[in-house]
C-alpha cells in the first residue's frame, strides 16, 4: 500500500510539473519573448534549468516546491500585464462603438459597415445610426462554422423593423499584423472586442470574403421583454470596453464564453458553451428555435451562404428573409387534408 501511495504521489509531482513547466514555456514565447528566435532561447534554458534541477536534487518533492516558488513570482508578473485601448490596431478593430440610450431613442456611434473589395482588400466605414426600442421586434443568430463541427462563432442580429438591424460579434481585437492562434490566445496577446456591425458586413465577411466558411441564420425565439434585456446587456458591455479594455481568452473569454458572463444568471450553463460548434444544437433543445422541423432539416433550411453573396445592396437583410427556406412560412394543411 505504501508503494502504491508513494507512486501515486510521484506521478501527481511529475503531472504538475510537466502542467507548470509548459505553460510557462508559452508564456515565455509569447508574453516574454513576443515570439521572436528570443522565444525558442528562453524556452530553452527555462526547459533545460528543470531538467537539471529535477535530475541532481533529491528526494523529488524540493525541485518541485522550488518551481512551484518560481511560478508563483512569475505569475505575479504576468497577471501585472493590463489590457490596453492604445495599441497599432488593424483596421477592422480600430474604432470601438458606444451606444447612449435616452428614453426610447438608441444612438450607436462606431456601427461598422465594412466594405470587402473583390481583390480581398477591406475598406472599413464607421458611422453612427439610430434606432427605438419600441421597434425591437425580432432576434436572429448567425452562426458561424470555418472548420471543425465542435468550434463555431455566434453573432446576434437584432431587428428593429423600419429602423433597421444591428450586429454584435463579440471578437478578438486584432493588433497590426495579428491573425487568430488558439495557441496565443491563451496569454496576453490579443484584447477583446465587441464589434457593432452592419449585418451585410458581418454576413459577406464570412461568406464571401473568408476561406470555407459556412453561416446559418436562426430566428431566435423570445419574448419581447426578453430581447430588450438582451440588448441592454450588450449595450453595458460595449460601453464597458471603453473604460476597462479585457483579456481575449480563447477558453475563458470568447465569443460565446463572454455572452454567458454578461447574462449574470440569465442562461445556464451547458458544456456546449465550450464547444460551441454544438450551440445551434443548444438553442434547438432549449425550444430558442424553430420546432416544426428535426433540428438537421432546420440547419439545412438556414444555411444562409449562396443567398447572401448573391443579395442586393438594398434591402439586404429582407431579401435573405424572403429567400432563405427556415424563414418562408410554413404550408397549412386544406380541410381534407387535415381530417387525414
Amino acid at each position: 500500500m505504501e508503494a502504491v501511495t508513494q507512486t501515486l504521489v510521484t506521478g501527481l509531482i511529475y503531472m504538475v510539473t510537466f502542467v507548470v513547466v509548459a505553460w510557462t514555456a508559452g508564456a515565455l514565447f509569447f508574453d516574454v519573448g513576443r515570439a521572436s528566435k528570443l522565444a525558442w532561447i528562453l524556452i530553452f534554458l527555462w526547459i533545460a534549468a528543470v531538467v537539471a534541477i529535477y535530475a541532481t536534487w533529491l528526494p523529488l518533492w524540493k525541485p518541485c516546491v522550488l518551481l512551484l516558488t518560481v511560478f508563483s513570482l512569475f505569475l505575479l508578473w504576468w497577471f501585472s500585464q493590463k489590457p490596453s485601448n492604445n495599441r497599432n490596431w488593424e483596421p477592422t478593430t480600430a474604432m470601438l462603438a458606444r451606444i447612449d440610450v435616452c428614453g426610447d431613442t438608441v444612438t450607436i456611434d462606431n456601427v461598422r459597415n465594412a466594405e470587402y473589395q473583390t481583390s480581398g482588400e477591406c475598406i472599413p466605414h464607421y458611422d453612427t445610426r439610430s434606432f427605438r426600442m419600441s421597434n425591437l421586434c425580432g432576434l436572429d443568430s448567425l452562426v458561424c462554422f470555418w472548420g471543425s463541427p465542435w468550434m463555431s462563432h455566434p453573432i446576434f442580429v437584432f431587428d428593429f423593423g423600419i429602423d433597421g438591424r444591428v450586429c454584435f460579434s463579440v471578437e478578438v481585437r486584432y493588433r497590426l499584423g495579428q491573425k487568430y492562434n488558439l495557441l496565443s490566445s491563451l496569454y496576453r496577446q490579443q484584447e477583446l472586442i465587441y464589434h457593432v456591425c452592419d449585418e451585410r458586413d458581418v454576413l459577406l465577411r464570412r461568406t464571401k470574403h473568408s476561406q470555407d466558411q459556412d453561416v446559418y441564420l436562426y430566428r431566435i425565439n423570445a419574448e419581447e421583454w426578453e430581447m430588450q434585456l438582451f440588448f441592454m446587456e450588450y449595450v453595458e458591455q460595449v460601453n464597458a470596453l471603453i473604460e476597462q479594455p479585457r483579456w481575449y481568452h480563447g477558453f475563458s473569454t470568447n465569443c460565446t464564453t463572454s455572452i454567458y458572463a454578461q447574462r449574470e444568471g440569465q442562461m445556464t450553463w451547458d458544456w456546449r458553451l465550450l464547444f460551441n460548434g454544438k450551440l445551434d444544437q443548444m438553442l434547438y433543445d432549449r425550444e430558442r428555435l424553430d420546432q416544426g422541423v428535426p433540428f438537421e432539416t432546420l440547419k439545412q433550411q438556414s444555411w444562409v451562404n449562396e443567398i447572401a453573396n448573391r443579395a442586393p445592396l438594398e434591402s439586404f437583410g429582407n431579401f435573405i428573409r424572403g429567400e432563405l427556406l427556415a424563414y418562408k412560412p410554413k404550408p397549412i394543411a386544406d380541410e381534407q387534408d387535415a381530417e387525414f
